[in-house]
């Protein structure tokens, strides 16, 4: 009994203790009492300065460690659909309780700096009005100049070298995943401000309870461009001298936002060179655990490190339509169509070198292709997104019809046609709901059907052989999921069912060659039951994620593969540490056992390309492995700085390896039994700065990647190790009102290690920049381009420069005229040089010639 009174007392005299080194209180709504989760918590002293930092539980309850002084300091507590709260503070050691009204929350800075960006807790604001120069004309070409952010050419989005997981106008998602139409459509100057919400939750019912390391991003609207209709529009025309015609370019933008509707609806098409299909890519859609994909890898010329607009002879339209419309209840509908025609030429000569100990073999060939895409889509959604209550279900359809025609000379004449349809119609449905501010119950419902039919016909020597393939495939997956919070840990519980039906036929025809398997029917279909327990957990500076899943298959083959049920456990772990509120570091963890991909089991030899055959797995394998990684970031914002570095590591193993025979002009890969290890490495630095001095950005982008593994080549074991670095450092800014300039240059360099036969390595230079002069309003001249140094073979380089230029006449806001001219040194090949697995590609491709281009753009 002594013993327990001690320990009562000893416990007594702890908690008292905590509670003096901390602060802490309840935040809860003024109506009904009822705790907020998720608020974010500031102390500040009397200069406005952040001491500490915190976010409410689920219980809204939160604690902070005590500043190092006592007096003259405000609490300030911020969240979305709350007005911001403000108050003197007194340390006296008792509980504090904050009542917050509901309304709209102004973002308060903690610091400004050049009134450039901002900070709120997990909240940064750029004024776009800041980062903008005289040529720019869509969002998206702000954001590129903006630090922490980095920009595709198809309007892709990433922060901290992450991609986002949402884009909001005005808070709403309009476009889902599709954000391109926006980046690469929406006049800049309608915006008056980016926010970048980091750590974001979608999901209001899970605020305060999970986890996200993913950021969003808000674009806010200038008040003249809100409830009002917004459109402006190009239209151009010119003269291209390879191939020699005309150019042609027009495009339309509407947009309207208003408080219960949105609407974004665009139409674009051109011969200039402009890839419109890649900006209708829907950047954030969730990934089902079995996807359906082609056999023939039939494809046009291409040229990495070039821009891509230079060797893209195309003839594009595009039509994109979104709307949203928020209902009486609290919901959203959403509808988005889009549709795409492309028309796309090309022309490359390349030398194949597949490096064997026998003696090199080499492949000679000059090809000239032809490709017809015209894609349908459609997206239909309903959501209701509360802080009790989740629902969305979203149905989707995407029709696509490909042809590509590949005419070859060279080791192997040929003329290749591939019929390359697709189809696919999906429904998911998610539903939420939180209990008593301390339970979850979810239930997701995912249901698609896939067809995939592939035809090549290639003629040679007035003979034709070829593939036929067809594959359709169903995939449904129902789980449910039960989720406690106790104090500050979320345990849950995800279970379910899925199964995968897929028919795959094949016939190669027109061929006669022994040892090919050229006809085959197959179904390799699944029934799956699983169980995830994760594990969430949430103390001071401290997040942890422990997830366990357990999956169970029973797979049934049809063939000589017998029928079998695995089990798959693959727990990781997330271990985050928020150091202080700018600066985080995290590891993660993981172990797994991976089921076969169905892809590659088949019995059939199946033509690829004229000459190539690529054989499956005729036993069911499974793979084992592991990884490691670490991501560091930081930023401070009131002065400009970014900084993301990751690193990443792992392995795993499979009773299959890769197997290749090179057989005349003919190249044969397939799988043996033989023990594979394949190890890899990855490593990502990101890290900008604004210069307020000159408005302007500088930092600098790196990557670096390795692959180790191993393969049979003409029946030798070969162990191969290929490397790739890429540093990219930019600089951009003013030097007076009247001149604005940016300058990037980007270094990639590989490497390739064969066992038993010399290294090889290449490098590739791009230096690349403009200069815009504005003398006076009324007048815009940009001149720029880049400089290529490639490097073909040990110690010769081809070298390259390529230049535009463009004067535009602002007659007013709203009128702009301009003439331009793009590759004015007439530069019409471009030469490089790639490493595959074991194998090297020395290829060069035809540029669009010199080109002047005469447009009018037009804004209500």
């Amino acid at each position: 009994m002594k013993l327990l009174f001690t320990i009562l007392f000893a416990t007594m005299i702890s908690m008292s203790s905590f509670a003096k080194d901390f602060v802490t209180g309840t935040i809860v709504q003024a109506s009904d009492q009822s705790p907020i989760a998720g608020a974010n918590v500031f102390l500040k002293d009397a200069n406005g300065k952040l001491l500490v930092y915190g976010v409410s539980n689920a219980d809204g309850q939160f604690s902070m460690a005590k500043p190092p002084i006592s007096e003259n300091l405000t609490i300030h507590v911020t969240m979305i659909g709350y007005k911001a709260y403000s108050a003197p503070l007194v340390l006296d050691g008792k509980p504090i309780v904050i009542r917050m009204e509901e309304g709209n929350f102004q973002l308060k800075e903690v610091v400004v700096k050049a009134g450039r960006i901002r900070e709120s807790g997990d909240t940064v604001t750029y004024r776009v009005g800041s980062f903008a120069q005289k040529q720019d004309r869509t969002i998206g070409d702000v954001l590129k100049r903006m630090p922490g952010i980095d920009v595709a050419n198809n309007g892709k989005i990433q922060y901290q070298g992450v991609d986002i997981n949402k884009f909001y106008i005005e808070g709403n998602d309009l476009l889902g995943g599709k954000y391109g139409i926006a980046t690469n459509g929406m006049s800049y100057d309608d915006i008056g401000a980016v926010e970048v919400m980091e750590n974001h939750q979608p999901m209001q019912v899970l605020r305060g309870l999970s986890f996200s390391d993913q950021a969003a991003i808000n674009l806010k609207m200038k008040n003249s461009a809100k409830a009002t209709f917004l459109v402006h529009g190009t239209l151009a025309g010119g003269w291209s001298e390879q191939p020699q015609g005309m150019l042609w370019q027009g495009d339309i933008f509407t947009m309207m936002v208003t408080g219960k509707y949105q609407m974004m609806t665009t139409f674009k098409g051109n011969n200039i060179g402009q890839n419109l299909s890649d900006q209708l890519l829907d950047f954030t859609s969730e990934q089902t655990d079995e996807s359906i994909d082609g056999y023939i890898s039939l494809s046009s010329p291409s040229t990495p490190n070039l821009q891509r607009s230079r060797s893209y002879f195309n003839r594009s339209w595009m039509v994109s339509s979104s709307h949203l419309l928020k209902t009486k209840g609290g919901g959203e509908l959403k509808a988005q169509i889009d549709y795409n025609n492309d028309r796309v030429s090309a022309q490359g000569a390349s030398a194949t070198t597949y490096f064997l100990e026998s003696g090199d073999q080499i492949v000679l060939e000059d090809r000239n292709s032809l490709s017809h895409r015209n894609a349908l889509a459609g997206k239909f959604s309903y959501e209701v997104n509360e802080k009790t209550y989740f629902l969305n279900n979203t149905l989707q359809t995407d029709l696509s019809w490909n042809d590509l025609t590949l005419n070859t000379t060279g080791s192997l004449p040929n003329t290749q046609s591939a019929w390359m349809p697709e189809y696919s119609v999906s429904n998911l449905l998610k539903v939420i709901k939180r209990f008593n501010n301390n339970k979850l119950v979810t239930f997701t419902s995912r249901n698609e059907w896939n067809s995939l039919p592939e035809k090549l016909t290639v003629s040679h020597d007035g003979q034709d052989y070829g593939q036929r393939i067809k594959q359709r495939a169903f995939y449904t997956d129902e789980r449910a999921s039960l989720g406690f919070v106790l104090s500050k840990v979320l345990l849950s519980l995800e279970a379910g069912v899925s199964g995968y039906f897929r028919r795959l036929n094949t016939d190669l025809f027109g061929v006669d060659m022994t040892g090919l398997t050229g006809a085959e029917t197959l179904t390799t279909d699944y029934l799956r039951a699983f169980a995830s327990p994760k594990f969430e957990w949430r103390y001071k500076k401290l997040e942890l994620v422990l997830r366990l899943p357990a999956n169970l298959y029973s797979y049934f083959f049809s063939g000589t593969i017998g029928n079998r049920t695995e089990f798959f456990l693959s727990p990781s772990l997330v271990a985050r540490f928020r150091i202080t509120p700018r600066m985080s570091f995290t590891l993660r963890g993981s172990a797994r056992r991976s089921p076969a991909s169905l892809h590659d089991i088949h019995d059939s030899s199946i033509l690829t390309d004229y000459r190539s055959f690529s054989s499956g797995v005729d036993d069911y394998y499974t793979s084992s492995g592991q990884s490691l990684s670490a991501s560091y970031n930081y930023r401070n914002a009131s002065k400009g700085i970014f900084v993301m570095a990751t690193g990443s590591y792992g392995w795993s193993k499979s009773k299959f390896g890769t197997v290749q025979n090179v057989v005349g002009d003919y190249v044969f890969y397939s799988y043996e039994s033989q023990p594979s290890d394949l190890r890899n490495a990855m490593a990502f630095l990101n890290v900008s700065k604004t210069l307020d001095f000159m408005r302007g950005t500088i930092g600098v982008r790196g990557n670096y990647m390795r692959v180790e593994n191993s393969l049979l080549s003409q029946g030798l074991p070969t162990d191969y190790c290929h490397d790739v670095l890429s540093l990219s450092p930019f600089v951009n800014g003013n030097i007076s009102r009247y001149v604005n300039w940016n300058f990037r240059f980007t270094w990639d360099k590989s490497w390739l290690e064969i066992s038993n036969l010399s290294n090889r390595s290449s490098n590739n230079f791009v230096y690349s920049g403009n200069v815009t002069v504005t003398p006076c309003a009324l007048v815009t001249w940009t001149a720029g381009g880049e400089y290529y140094r490639n490097q073909i073979e040990e110690g010769h380089y081809k070298e390259m420069w390529m230049l535009d230029t463009k004067l535009t006449f602002n007659i007013s806001k709203r009128i702009e005229v301009s003439a331009s001219v793009t590759n004015l040194l007439n530069r019409k090949e471009y030469s490089y040089t790639t490493y595959g697995t074991v194998s090297q590609y020395e290829r060069s491709s035809k540029l669009r010639g010199r080109e002047f281009l005469l447009s009018i753009y037009l804004k209500k």
